[in-house]
């Protein structure tokens, strides 16, 4: 029985807090309803201060002649509230795309540094390693006989590239890009479309001679030449490409 009366001696001593913090939160609130009213009416200029030396009338309430008043009830029904500790907060840090992030760490794991498919590759003269009129190429390693294999169709393209409506910039890193795709595909024969320059101004085909001299560069590059007419023909290159002990050479 004694347990039974320490239990509702405990149970009503709770209950006569949570009732005294109830009626502490009630007059919190009555006061800053009274101060946001007397706010708004000095916003609006309708509040008036009594005459100097007057005090309040009878029936009148005390705190509508003082303002500091319903800010001071309100401080004294707060001062029985504790604040959250700001530790409590969580913040959450901004996430970054997973996809990014999965290979960004790929990359590091398997010690590759970014880097552009033209990386290194130059626009300079190349003339002099063309052959057939600076119409094809035909690497030291390569069977001399490739570029007119080529033209005969020998290896069917595999794929194409189409670099009309690109700058020089765009159409170096599209085309190496491309030759570099193909590699990883298995492809031995492709086809690059450079144009005639019909729509270059004075209609000199400006990337003609800059994709000769870009393909020349690369080493995947066995041989290339330009393309019979029903392939393109001055507007086209056959470009044949490295494959299985070739690339590891």
């Amino acid at each position: 029985m004694r347990g039974s009366k320490g239990g509702f001696a405990d149970l009503k001593r709770l209950r006569e807090q949570a009732l005294a913090q109830r009626r502490q939160e009630e007059a919190a609130a009555q006061a800053a309803a009274r101060a946001m009213t007397r706010h708004e009416n000095t916003a609006r200029g309708t509040a008036r201060l009594p005459e100097r030396g007057t005090g309040p009338q009878d029936g009148s309430d005390p705190a509508a002649e003082d303002p500091q008043a319903d800010l001071r009830a309100f401080r004294q029904a707060m001062r029985a509230v504790t604040p959250l500790p700001s530790g409590n907060r969580v913040v959450h840090a901004h996430r970054a795309d997973a996809g990014a992030i999965a290979a960004q760490r790929r990359a590091s794991a398997l010690g590759e540094t970014a880097r552009r498919a033209d990386a290194g590759v130059s626009d300079g003269d190349v003339t002099h390693l063309l052959s057939e009129g600076g119409t094809a190429f035909v690497r030291a390693d390569a069977a001399p006989d490739s570029a007119r294999r080529l033209r005969r169709g020998q290896w069917p393209a595999g794929a194409e590239l189409d670099l009309h409506g690109l700058r020089v910039e765009q159409a170096r890193h599209a085309a190496l890009s491309f030759i570099d795709e193909c590699l990883e595909h298995g492809i031995r024969c492709v086809r690059i479309v450079h144009g005639k320059g019909y729509g270059s101004e004075g209609l000199t085909p400006v990337l003609k001679d800059k994709v000769r001299t870009w393909l020349v560069q690369k080493p995947q590059v066995m041989a290339f030449s330009e393309a019979p007419e029903r392939e393109g023909g001055a507007g086209a290159l056959l470009v044949l490409l490295r494959q299985g002990e070739e690339t590891r050479r």
